[in-house]
């Protein structure tokens, strides 16, 4: 087994990285086998994917980090931060020609400060920030490509000029890293991606995500004439089996953070752990588990801030635009298209703090009952600001902790200065 070096910046192509002082400057000419580790060095930046080699069973190909300084960064976007490439077409519209890239998924500001605002038309280019892509859902539009690629962007000058940075997020990059059986992801970081973070169609099995970072992730255009968009942070295709995502921190996920779907040959997930993780304004849901209800999983532990903020309300009226829609959008957890259960399953949402979903709930329930009562709810914390919504359980919307309560033993309720002073603590036990 060996233990690969790999240094985008100052790596030879002609050593074989196998030694630390020596790293090799492009993982993607390695012979990575079953049980091998391929460690980025700290401070790296590489735009575009992740392409992980799965292993077997016992002898996993660990993807990580070694040095010092900040995470290894994976990132799905390109510069636009240059004066020349935008032109101005009119007062306070400026274009980019973009024959080399595919339709924008997001822009990103500022080194990650803000982000663009998605309009569905030029006509609504009105304010600072927004933008329109005249590539927007071709693929549901055949025969209607334009010409020309063009990015147009509502900006008082030159956007170069009025913004420090400009990262676009494209489309063309459906993952920032591919899933699979047997891998280790540990120590990265994920920007920028338009679709999704860690996904894939490959079977997810003996999969560990540890102290990863997720930034910016999603916003594709999913169905135009419907107003959709959609991108999750990772993502388990059908099947997941032994999965663990721990210590990670997710942060401004179009959709969810983590989430187990799939088609007509989804299969229940089984041993799916998802502990000890920050969730910060995840659009859809820090966990979404939809299609099956797993035969045995665990959410514990985590941290969940401002379900429904974030860059996927951006110039939106609430709810937003989704496949349940007018139903609220922007939960904790959320579980939906499961209509029953067939009794073995499992699944545990204990000791996790739920801080503010404005627009949604804590825990939001379109499953069966039958479903529901395979889930339990134990010793969680609640806060809540501005949100008129705790819970939907058994179809009921809980409107109140106190009337909620029944259904979370040994839960609680605190106050602001309180949440904030338990989100602290549990940054200064883990990593963050």
């Amino acid at each position: 087994m060996a233990t690969y070096y790999v240094d985008s910046t100052d790596g030879k192509a002609g050593n074989s990285g196998l030694d630390r002082e020596a790293p090799a400057a492009d993982y993607k000419t390695l012979n990575v086998k079953p049980g091998d580790k391929v460690l980025f060095r700290r401070g790296s930046f590489i735009r575009g994917k992740l392409c992980s080699v799965e292993g077997e069973e016992g002898m996993p190909v660990t993807y990580g980090a070694y040095g010092s300084g900040e995470k290894p960064t994976f990132c799905g976007s390109v510069s636009l931060s240059r004066e020349s490439l935008w032109t101005r077409e009119s007062e306070n519209i400026w274009v980019y020609a973009a024959p080399e890239i595919d339709e924008a998924a997001n822009l990103i500001f500022n080194k990650s400060d803000l982000c663009g605002v998605l309009r569905w038309s030029k006509e609504e280019l009105r304010s600072q920030g927004d933008f329109w892509d005249n590539c927007f859902d071709l693929a549901n539009r055949p025969g209607e490509a334009p010409k020309e690629h063009r990015i147009y962007l509502y900006s008082a000058e030159n956007p170069a000029l009025f913004y420090t940075d400009i990262e676009c997020a494209m489309r063309s990059i459906p993952r920032l890293a591919d899933n699979g059986h047997d891998i280790v992801f540990e120590n990265l970081r994920f920007i920028n991606g338009g679709q999704h973070g860690i996904a894939g169609t490959r079977r997810c099995r003996n999969l560990k995500i540890q102290n990863c970072d997720f930034a910016y992730i999603g916003g594709a255009v999913w169905r135009e004439e419907r107003r959709i968009r959609f991108g999750n942070a990772i993502e388990c295709w059908n099947f997941a089996e032994n999965v663990e995502v721990r210590g990670c921190l997710f942060d401004n996920i179009y959709d969810s953070a983590v989430t187990h779907q799939g088609d007509g040959r989804c299969r229940p997930a089984e041993r799916l752990v998802i502990q000890d993780n920050v969730f910060l304004r995840c659009g859809m849901a820090a966990y979404e588990q939809r299609d099956m209800i797993p035969k045995s999983a665990q959410f514990c532990g985590n941290v969940c801030i401002d379900a429904g903020e974030g860059f996927s309300g951006n110039g939106v009226t609430m709810p937003r635009a989704s496949e349940i829609w007018p139903k609220p959008m922007g939960h904790h957890i959320f579980f939906w298209r499961i209509p029953r259960a067939k009794g073995d399953e499992t699944v545990s949402v204990r000791n996790n703090l739920f801080c503010n979903a404005p627009y949604g709930a804590a825990v939001y329930s379109l499953m069966g009952q039958e479903a529901e009562e395979r889930v339990e709810l134990e010793g969680n914390v609640y806060h809540t600001q501005n949100s008129e919504l705790i819970c939907r359980w058994h179809a009921v919307d809980y409107r109140s902790y106190e009337e909620f309560a029944f259904w979370d033993p040994d839960s609680a309720w605190v106050e602001a200065d309180e949440a904030e002073e338990l989100a602290k603590a549990w940054r200064r036990k883990n990593i963050f």
